[in-house]
């Protein structure tokens, strides 16, 4: 062998373990990094929406808190590693990794199926129905809950199949975290004083009332100077008088500013009138009946009860911000019954309200004079009668009014009963609408966003095949085929 050709396979040698160990160099780097990033807990989120980080609302407010030394106790009823594993839950996984990494929050994972002395510590006195995926929120003895499949937000189509998901939980969370640390939870105050249903009639309605984050208190307007400040709105339930003239200016003041209230006015065989709870009807464009109302058709009534009458729920308008009231349980085909009811009446005046019925009856439903003080009462028949409304008065700070003509659906007596769940979840639902519990922080949802490659029929993906696997095979191959050759030319 010459000295040239020595000198060659020496300078091959020499550049062939040259890149042997600046390869084994960067494998080793890598692990390294890898181990470190791993370690410090690292990672950069690349989606095109930042679906897997928080918004700077919730870094902002968490940082607050970190520096106030706030400490928020968020129970999750699932463990963290079954949403890791879950496709459809990594962007709630990723979310609630991202908040517990604030010493602000102290996030407890655990199986409500198992863990019974949890489930007894967050939930004493069984105040909410919990389910598993479900959160609850705990700061200096305030307490939120928030459910698990209020998370996202999924649309389907006409046959069922999901076209598409929004993450919402963000602006939830947050929201909820910034109740339980400001220690704000909205009362629904019922009227007392004047004949209503006491409250403790309503207790299984307001425990449905704790898990929608709201307190049940009574009121007696007579007591105190004013309605107190925390109210979401007044609840008067079959009054058995009218309430005073300083106690309708209590009322008056509240909704001027903005306040909200709910009349459930049972039929009444008295002979008198609730003229001051009348003016405050005026309103918000309702006039109310002096009558019972029956069914006439012995097919819209339950057997033996005409007054336990079948109605139908009302479609509101699509753009209406009220119209899903009634659209969700209409798309369900449940049939809505209301006992013995009142009727009532609403009138427009030029664009001063947003008022529509909820629940009407059929043609054949009959409204026959009960109490009141009329001579010659009318009695309400030939066409559908209202027994359930909203109006939201465009001119008082958009205050909301939501009247019913019968107060015990929702007692302890009747709530659970399935002939009236449509009418339970409406109101609860109108209440939500009347003033919503959450706290909108304005994080704007999160939609799941995929990249797609397109192939145009079986031949072209069998090139992409070819393109991707089998001539980078074929590269290097070729190249350790050259190699060799110079190795031992």
């Amino acid at each position: 062998m010459s000295q040239n050709q020595k000198f060659r396979n020496w300078k091959n040698t020499k550049f062939a373990g040259m890149a042997w160990l600046l390869a084994v160099l960067v494998l080793v780097i890598a692990i390294i990094l890898n181990m470190i990033v791993a370690r410090l807990g690292i990672s950069w989120d690349i989606s095109p929406n930042k679906q897997y980080s928080l918004s700077d609302t919730t870094e902002s407010y968490l940082d607050k808190l970190d520096q106030e030394n706030v400490t928020v106790d968020f129970y999750l009823l699932a463990k963290m590693d079954e949403l890791e594993s879950d496709a459809s839950t990594l962007t709630l996984y990723r979310a609630l990794l991202a908040y517990s990494a604030h010493d602000c929050i102290n996030l407890i994972d655990f199986d409500p199926n198992k863990d019974e002395d949890t489930m007894k510590k967050i939930n004493e006195g069984n105040a909410y129905t919990l389910s598993t995926g479900d959160m609850v929120f705990v700061c200096n003895g305030v307490e939120k809950r928030l459910p698990g499949s209020s998370m996202y937000n999924t649309y389907t189509d006409s046959d069922g199949n999901t076209t598409g998901e929004d993450f919402v939980g963000e602006n939830l969370i947050t929201g909820t975290i910034k109740g339980v640390v400001e220690q704000f939870t909205p009362t629904i105050y019922f009227l007392t004083g004047h004949g209503e249903k006491s409250l403790d009639q309503y207790s299984t309605f307001s425990k449905n009332l704790t898990n929608y984050n709201y307190n049940a208190k009574s009121l007696n307007l007579s007591e105190v100077d004013a309605v107190p400040d925390d109210a979401a709105l007044i609840l008067v339930a079959a009054p058995g008088a009218d309430i005073t003239e300083d106690e309708m200016q209590k009322i008056n003041t509240y909704l001027d500013g903005g306040g909200n209230i709910s009349l459930l006015m049972s039929p009444n065989g008295g002979e008198f009138a609730y003229t001051n709870l009348e003016k405050i009807m005026s309103d918000y464009g309702f006039t109310m009946d002096y009558d019972k109302v029956y069914e006439t058709n012995s097919s819209y009534h339950i057997s033996g009860d005409n007054t336990t009458v079948q109605c139908e729920l009302h479609k509101l308008d699509d753009d209406s911000d009220a119209a899903d009231l009634t659209s969700s349980l209409i798309d369900q085909n449940l049939y809505t019954f209301m006992p013995e009811s009142r009727s009532f009446h609403y009138y427009d005046e030029n664009g001063k309200y947003t008022i529509a019925p909820l629940i009407t009856t059929y043609d054949s439903a009959v409204g026959e004079p009960y109490g009141g003080v009329s001579d010659d009462p009318e009695e309400q028949s030939g066409s559908s009668l209202m027994l359930a409304a909203y109006s939201l008065n465009n001119a008082r700070s958009e205050s909301k009014m939501v009247v019913f003509g019968n107060a015990e659906f929702i007692d302890d007596t009747h709530v659970s009963s399935e002939t009236v769940i449509v009418p339970v979840y409406l109101f609860l639902s109108t209440i939500s609408w009347m003033y919503d519990s959450d706290i909108d922080m304005e994080i704007a949802a999160k939609t799941s966003s995929n990249d797609y490659i397109s192939l145009q029929d079986a031949s072209f993906a069998r090139g992409l095949i070819i393109v991707l696997t089998v001539v980078p095979v074929v590269i290097m191959a070729t190249g350790i085929v050259v190699w060799i050759k110079r190795r031992n030319s």
